[in-house]
């Protein structure tokens, strides 16, 4: 396969469906948070869409999501709004010189990620004509499309974006769908702390709740390591039929019930410690799980709330002792600290990010792990609407995500068809991914059912 693709642009749209007469639209401190992060997605369709009948039906979601048209500003005291003059999302129609089977056919190799994507700078959304939102329609030769969708994560968290791309294609479909929920109040709490609480967040602290104020001399440290070490990090999909699934929780739920997702978290992380294991048995390392706190949210509607609202379940560890434990005990451990979370965790963790923010030292956070030292963070996407993009009455082949550069993170997704059975995309150092090729390591991963199958993407 090549290393780049030729895709000819026909055409660039901005769409701004009555958004300049709307009045600037405040973030919260956690959008803020995640301002300088991208939600992104690429589907494979095997029959060619419509770009005409697209563009209609994504104007007319636009108009229940107004913030994607918008442009990112931020004021004197360093809170982001959305200001809705001059700006819009951008849609483009391209058309490519390969084959839909040639493309899905190398997958998993980077440019056909990459390539389909309209991409969006997230250092330069500030300047004035930055989309927020851009969206790619790509039609291939011989029949067949791919669609690229960027979001910046200061809009949307993964829960929103694809809820968002699930309305959508009820709007494109015709098909009714509840209106998305915009009050940021919901998760703000300016001005409510009391007690002890009061205190450490007029005095806040390093850390709080899975994130962490770095030092100038942290802040430099990791980027450097990012900038370093982002081209060492490739991309496994590991897939586990439903069987596999079912046999992990089963092992999983020795200690009492758990979920699915504490399941498999504790059977990755595992897998993770075992793979980056060093010589220092005594080694402390960190899980993070960002949870959905939606359901904490007092309000009705509160499952339709567009924006950021996730939490970090944090599990730490000795390394030797994680490494030889049950499954059980560790998925127990998930259960326990995801049970925990409450409004008041979620009430303590959005004063802290405001106050941060106040100070103008948000851009200091960032989430409270190391992943060069070995730290994990694990994100459940299984049970999210992720191939809900239907159009034309066909649901996408395939659906994929960029790389992400940073060692040990790892996503869960539902694995296409409706086989039950979940991808895991892996990111981690490719001295890691030769090492899941080696039979040893094949039986690690697969012990709790046959082997089934595993691509990569550097």
């Amino acid at each position: 396969m090549p290393d780049t693709l030729c895709c000819k642009v026909l055409s660039h749209i901005r769409i701004q469906p009555e958004a300049a007469r709307r009045a600037p639209f405040f973030l919260n401190a956690l959008d803020h948070f995640q301002a300088w992060f991208l939600v992104e997605a690429v589907y494979f369709y095997q029959h060619t869409l419509d770009p005409a009948r697209l563009q209609r039906s994504l104007q007319q979601t636009l108009h229940e999501f107004p913030q994607l048209c918008g442009q990112l500003k931020q004021g004197p005291d360093c809170r982001l709004s959305i200001s809705y003059a001059h700006a819009g999302a951008l849609l483009s129609i391209c058309e490519c010189e390969r084959g839909i089977t040639e493309i899905t056919t190398g997958l998993h190799e980077d440019w056909t990620v990459y390539d389909f994507i309209e991409k969006i700078n997230p250092l330069l959304l500030p300047l004035p004509n930055r989309p927020l939102a851009t969206f790619r329609i790509t039609q291939m030769k011989g029949g067949g499309s791919v669609l690229g969708i960027s979001v910046s994560h200061a809009l949307a968290d993964a829960y929103s974006f694809y809820s968002f791309i699930r309305r959508w294609s009820q709007n494109h479909e015709g098909q009714p769908a509840e209106a998305p929920l915009h009050d940021r109040s919901l998760i703000e709490f300016t001005g409510q702390p009391a007690g002890d609480l009061s205190i450490s967040i007029a005095n806040p602290s390093q850390t709080c709740k899975g994130f962490r104020r770095l030092t100038t001399w942290q802040l430099f440290r990791l980027i450097s390591r990012f900038l370093v070490r982002q081209r060492s990090v490739v991309c496994r999909v590991l897939r586990f039929s439903s069987s596999q699934v079912r046999a992990i929780k089963v092992a999983a739920e020795r200690l009492g019930p758990v979920s699915l997702n504490d399941a498999l978290s504790a059977h990755l992380w595992q897998l993770c410690i075992k793979l980056s294991r060093t010589g220092d048995n005594s080694a402390i390392r960190k899980l993070l799980i960002p949870a959905n706190m939606r359901p904490k949210i007092d309000h009705p509607r509160a499952e339709h709330y567009f924006g950021n609202a996730i939490s970090h379940v944090e599990i730490t560890g000795n390394q030797a002792e994680l490494a030889n434990a049950d499954i059980a005990s560790l998925a127990d451990q998930c259960r326990q600290r995801v049970t925990a979370l409450d409004k008041d965790h979620l009430r303590e963790q959005m004063l802290w990010l405001e106050r941060t923010e106040q100070r103008k030292q948000l851009y200091r956070v960032y989430a409270d792990m190391d992943p060069y030292a070995g730290d994990c963070i694990i994100g459940s996407l299984y049970r999210l609407p992720v191939y809900a993009a239907q159009f034309d009455g066909e649901k996408p082949l395939w659906a994929e995500v960029p790389i992400i550069p940073i060692p040990w993170a790892l996503q869960l997704f539902p694995a296409p068809g409706e086989n039950n059975g979940i991808d895991v995309h892996a990111h981690i150092p490719r001295v890691a991914a030769d090492k899941l090729k080696l039979s040893v390591w094949q039986a690690e991963l697969y012990k709790y059912g046959v082997a089934a199958s595993m691509t990569e993407r550097s």
